[in-house]
């Protein structure tokens, strides 16, 4: 019993971490157009941020403070590398900037522990539901940005440059800025996933960890908190609920992680035939 609780509790904490860096991802490609195929990297760069910072002998509060900052400007160092390019070339440049991170990760030892990771020496009681609650904050916060002046008008550049640049509006310093918030709540998620893990090493770096997130804006509905929310529990449930499985019916973890892709890549098929928009697709108001 002690042990499914403490399952559920973990549930609760990854669920949580994972809504917050899905709707990170939904404020840039759900509400701005900006196609992110990198989203992990926040989540690596908050992480390794507060590992290195607690190293440091810093408090947590200090190192989360740094990971959300570290997230914000490696968000803006992304916005300024691309600058004007087209969605796809943004999503192709992303992908190299995070897979760039991974192997400096890997590669330079002296700073990140290289492959064997790095470790988190602190332990911070009741983590788990300020993580819960944060999910929550992170929620309020992105629906009143979506409700604010700046969320219409990211949702329509989203739309495409030429109507915000013909009503006086500076694109660039728009996106600059939804990929600094959506970097810096991906931040936060990497310090509560150092925090949680209590480690951090390349490998939870992989872009298969952004196909995830993607998977979750895409199952739930682009441009729609709600969506998101339940887009998070559907394939959260299906990629770490069903590891509890594999104890239960004597399945081999490799078999059942290879099952769980192709579970959530079905999924995807599914939901996009017949529900393009997602699940909850966002409800688009009519002036």
């Amino acid at each position: 019993m002690d042990q499914l609780t403490n399952f559920a509790v973990y549930m609760i904490a990854i669920t949580s971490i994972s809504f917050i860096l899905a709707i990170s991802l939904d404020l840039q490609v759900g509400n701005c157009g900006i196609v992110n195929f990198g989203q992990v990297v926040f989540l690596v760069v908050g992480a390794y941020a507060t590992a290195i910072a607690i190293a440091a002998g810093t408090g947590v509060a200090t190192a989360i403070l740094i990971a959300v900052v570290s997230g914000a400007l490696f968000g803006i160092l992304m916005s300024l590398s691309v600058r004007n390019m087209s969605g796809t070339y943004w999503g192709i440049l992303s992908l190299s900037m995070a897979e760039i991170v991974r192997i400096v990760a890997l590669n330079e030892q002296w700073l990140t522990g290289g492959a064997n990771g790095i470790s988190v020496l602190i332990s911070v009681p009741g983590l788990p539901w300020i993580i819960a609650a944060s999910a929550v904050a992170a929620f309020g916060l992105v629906r009143l940005l979506i409700a604010s002046p700046f969320g219409r008008t990211i949702r329509l550049i989203r739309e495409g440059d030429r109507l915000p640049l013909s009503l006086g509006k500076n694109v660039l310093l728009f996106k600059m800025e939804t990929m600094a918030i959506g970097g810096a709540i991906g931040g936060l998620t990497g310090a509560y996933y150092a925090l949680m893990q209590r480690y951090m090493s390349p490998d939870d770096a992989k872009p298969i960890e952004t196909f995830v997130i993607w998977a979750m804006v895409i199952v739930g509905g682009r441009g729609n908190v709600w969506g998101i929310v339940l887009g998070t529990v559907v394939i959260q449930a299906f990629y770490t609920g069903t590891r509890f499985l594999t104890g239960l019916f004597g399945i081999e973890a490799d078999t059942m992680a290879a099952l769980r892709l192709v579970v959530i890549g079905l999924l995807i098929m599914v939901v996009s035939m017949f529900r393009p928009q997602g699940l909850l697709p966002e409800r688009r108001r009519i002036y």
